[in-house]
């Protein structure tokens, strides 16, 4: 990616006149026209007011289906003796209608040194790294990786019930994509290929005297992730914690506790005519529930599996990749006598480079779903629809299709 970089001879606020110093203004435009389709499936009486079945379709133009658009500064500062400062400020955008999203992307200040980086802001977490590296489509679009999705759609979900994603000043934090008030370490890159990441954020609630469990650890976060690679091959797991809902009387409802844990492996090895991807996942929903005062605790696991390939034909890129979620629960069976529900997805699709820095890109993806009404929330909205669709009551998403067509530009 070519970047167009201004040298600064002065850093007043630094006041190190000597000091080399760089800044680079980046961005990534990307736009195009996609369409979704879903299908649900009446699991009730059939009646002329409630047909068998519904869909649901939609044509848009649509950004940041190859890559989130984004634009940002980023700088160095060599400061001697191997050591430099760093910062980066990035701004998410959506090119279809000019907007800018309420929250940024990532923003951080760093040091680097012979023994790695310390990093300080809002930062990737290791999870997202792990389930975006390793999938042929780069967890967006109507291809993106289903562990990826499942992930993000589990994030949001358990972070409702705490207020919501702009909720107060953490946010209803998701902390799935990028994580708040984060302290993150970079191991150096002369390790003979070994690599990691430890991440923790500071969750930032009100301590009161008056109440035994403050502060809240809603919003708290850690986790890392460690690996190896070098030309041909790159294997690496995480394993981070997520605590979506910490509350307590008076003030707590029946869920009092959520923690999200996620563990994943995953793997590439480039053959040179062709890349193979793979992952194994598994998160973990752990709830407690105050009911009468009897204090119920409950468990719900997505284990995920997802396979793909990546063929280079000279400019040209073929993707394909195939996801699959288990859901299953031990929480007690209410109305249904089968609380499990699954997802599986089918992507195809290619790019085909104009330049170094522009691209074109056509993907259709193809889910699946069983049991869907058991999970209407996570498992029942398929991920391409980007939550366009809530889950009609009464019944149960089986089918869904997503396409996008498009161009991405980086600058």
């Amino acid at each position: 990616m070519k970047k167009t970089s201004v040298s600064i001879a002065l850093l007043a606020l630094a006041g190190a006149a000597s000091a080399q110093s760089s800044v680079t203004l980046f961005g990534i435009a990307d736009v195009g026209v996609s369409y979704y389709s879903l299908k649900s499936t009446n699991v009730g009486a059939v009646t002329p007011a409630r047909p068998q079945s519904i869909t649901l379709s939609q044509t848009a133009m649509t950004s940041g289906n190859w890559v989130p658009s984004r634009w940002g500064f980023r700088g160095t500062e060599d400061l001697g003796g191997g050591l430099s400062a760093g910062f980066w400020i990035e701004q998410s955008l959506n090119v279809d209608d000019g907007s800018q999203p309420l929250y940024s992307r990532r923003s951080t200040v760093s040091l680097t040194g012979r023994l790695g980086e310390i990093r300080l802001g809002r930062d990737l977490s290791p999870t997202f790294w792990s389930d975006t590296v390793t999938d042929p489509f780069l967890n967006s679009g109507v291809g993106a990786n289903l562990i990826g999705m499942v992930n993000a759609r589990l994030a949001v979900f358990t972070a409702l019930p705490g207020g919501g994603l702009l909720a107060g000043p953490t946010g209803g934090p998701a902390n799935y994509i990028f994580v708040n008030n984060a302290i993150n370490y970079f191991t150096p890159n002369s390790l003979g290929g070994f690599f990691g990441q430890l991440s923790m954020n500071f969750p930032e609630n009100t301590k009161s005297s008056d109440q035994p469990d403050s502060p809240s650890k809603r919003g708290a976060y850690y986790g890392g992730r460690a690996g190896w690679a070098n030309d041909k091959l790159d294997i690496a797991g995480s394993y981070t914690v997520s605590t979506a809902l910490d509350a307590s009387p008076p003030f707590a409802t029946p869920l009092t506790d959520t923690q999200v844990s996620t563990l994943n492996l995953t793997a590439t090895y480039d053959f040179g005519f062709m890349k193979l991807h793979g992952e194994l996942s598994r998160a973990t929903n752990d709830s407690r529930v105050i009911v009468a005062g009897a204090s119920t605790k409950t468990s719900a696991d997505y284990d995920g599996a997802m396979i793909g390939v990546t063929v280079p034909v000279g400019p040209m890129r073929v993707r394909s990749s195939y996801g699959y979620v288990k859901y299953s629960t031990d929480a007690p069976a209410l109305s249904v006598r089968n609380q499990d529900a699954s997802i599986s997805k089918f992507s195809l699709g290619m790019t085909y480079n104009l330049s170094k820095r522009t691209l074109l890109y056509a993907t259709g993806a193809w889910t699946h779903i069983s049991d869907g009404q058991n999970n209407p929330t996570v498992i029942g909205v398929p991920p391409q629809t980007s939550g366009a669709y809530p889950a009609v009551v009464g019944y149960a998403p089986r089918a869904a299709t997503g396409y996008d067509l498009g161009i991405a530009h980086s600058f």
